[in-house]
């Protein structure tokens, strides 16, 4: 019975060395195939980081494993998940186990205070093996939105162009016919432009518009959308905000502007229009509304708020 214990014994820890030498070499072998990636690539366990190739320590600013490892062992704590559509895949100490093969998700790491994002994706290798992958889109990223802030910027005041307007309002339109939520559009122009231009040349009028459009940018609220609409003519789409709010926001507006020091120009007013959504409206009609009650504000000695009758 001894010896038969014995030999089992022999036998089960034969077999455990085995397996370690086998486990021993396979991480090595992984070891070996990630440094051929030049992406920062990471072996874990379910939980904790087990080797990372040499394009990741440079990246983290470590030589070796062991110098990371004394400062962070979780990799989850190296990145911070980007917001894509309010859904979150890195949870949990175990959140490798949790993630499909095929999903790819859009994480930023900072290098020397330059943050970088990229897209993380996550493989299962063996049993309690995953490697993890980080494609480097921070050129990409940047390139997409220099070109969408081209699309939607007005180019002198670098304000939302009339295209990105009509997309918000699209949306808005959605959302009040969903939530019955009112909303509000207030047109403005600047008053006796043309004669800014005639008097101080073009280059100056430019100046203005550039001034106001940050003047009226400063006090505009989290529900406000602000365009330039064409010329010296701008607008703003008020959320949630009835006639009566926006008569009151456009009052303010026109006050601040009417006291502030422009470059060039002593003195600067604007004329405002205001009309309120309602059940059937489209944009035409609604700007056309907002327009009627701005030639008013006009034809009333400029420098005024007018509303719908």
């Amino acid at each position: 019975m001894t010896t038969y214990t014995l030999s089992t014994c022999i036998l089960l820890l034969v077999i455990a060395l085995y397996f370690i030498y086998r486990s021993n070499t396979y991480d090595k072998n992984i070891e070996n195939f990630i440094e051929l990636n030049n992406n920062v690539t990471v072996i874990t366990s379910e939980t904790e980081i087990i080797a990372m190739n040499k394009a990741g320590l440079d990246f983290f600013g470590f030589k070796k494993l062991d110098d990371l490892l004394k400062k962070q062992k979780f990799l989850s704590k190296l990145f911070t998940e980007l917001d894509e559509g309010g859904i979150c895949y890195v949870e949990g100490i175990n959140w490798v186990t949790k993630i499909d093969k095929l999903t790819n998700i859009r994480v930023q790491m900072i290098n020397k205070d330059l943050k970088q994002v990229f897209n993380m994706q996550v493989s299962k290798i063996r049993k309690d093996r995953y490697q993890v992958s980080f494609n480097n889109i921070s050129r990409v990223v940047a390139e997409k939105e220099a070109i969408t802030q081209v699309a939607e910027k007005d180019e002198l005041t670098q304000i939302y162009n009339r295209t990105k307007f009509n997309t918000i309002y699209t949306q808005t339109l959605r959302d009040a016919k969903i939530d019955l939520d009112p909303f509000t559009i207030i047109l403005f122009d600047v008053d006796h432009f043309k004669k800014v231009n005639d008097t101080h040349g073009h280059n100056a009028g430019d100046r203005v518009l550039v001034q106001l459009s940050s003047l009226v940018k400063s006090q505009l609220r989290v529900q406000d959308t602000f365009a330039r609409w064409g010329g010296e003519e701008f607008i703003i789409l008020s959320k949630t905000a009835t006639e009566k709010d926006a008569f009151k926001f456009a009052t303010r507006l026109q006050n601040t502007i009417e006291t502030f020091p422009f470059d060039t120009i002593k003195k600067l007013t604007c004329s405002f229009g205001i009309s309120q959504y309602s059940e059937d409206d489209t944009l035409r009609s609604l700007v056309k509304r907002a327009d009627d009650a701005l030639y008013r504000a006009k034809q009333s000695g400029r420098n005024i708020v007018c509303m719908v009758d």
